[in-house]
């Protein structure tokens, strides 16, 4: 039974995460950080962890988001973690997620899907990406916008919007988010 767990400190943040997150997760649940996290973590086993960072994180020492990032790394090396940070969030803090070891950054409110989604009725994903599709959704997993996407590819922003609107159906997603969850769900992301 797949599990994901959302990090948040408080319950308003963890509810905005997990609007935007079922990936075919049988179950999707919210913690706060510290001993919550904890015993989520032996009892859940999780297969994804998503934290939400603090847009102001990197400016204190030893910020809420980091800790739990590290938390999660230590006790669970082998759980995949995602950084869910806000829209305007700077590439400084997705290298910080990076570096400690998350396996992606990802902008809050970056939907390209037309609403929040569940994995329930839609057709099964394929797993078959072509190189393009899978360069867009490693960009999107590193929290780059379509255009720095495009820049890195050197593509027109268009053809990356076309390139993500075919990954997010094959892979049978509703936004960014989505498809990152599924990538690493299905194999495709490590």
């Amino acid at each position: 039974m797949p599990v994901c767990l959302i990090v948040a400190p408080d319950a308003a943040a963890r509810e905005r995460v997990a609007r935007g997150v079922d990936a075919g997760f049988d179950v999707v649940r919210g913690v706060g950080p510290g001993e919550e996290l904890t015993t989520a973590m032996e009892l859940e086993r999780p297969d994804l962890v998503l934290v939400a960072a603090d847009a102001h994180g990197l400016d204190r020492a030893g910020t809420d988001w980091i800790a739990v990032l590290d938390t999660v790394r230590t006790t669970a090396p082998d759980v995949a973690v995602l950084v869910v940070g806000g829209p305007s969030d700077e590439p400084r803090a997705a290298g910080v997620a990076l570096e400690r070891g998350a396996k992606g950054f990802l902008r809050a409110g970056e939907e390209t899907g037309p609403r929040p989604f569940s994995a329930r009725g839609r057709r099964p994903a394929t797993t078959e990406l072509s190189r393009r599709e899978l360069d867009v959704l490693l960009g999107m997993c590193e929290g780059l916008s379509n255009s720095e996407i495009a820049a890195s590819l050197s593509l027109a922003e268009d053809t990356v919007k076309t390139h993500a609107r075919r990954l997010f159906r094959k892979l049978g997603a509703g936004d960014r988010a989505d498809a990152v969850a599924r990538g690493f769900r299905q194999g495709i992301l490590h």
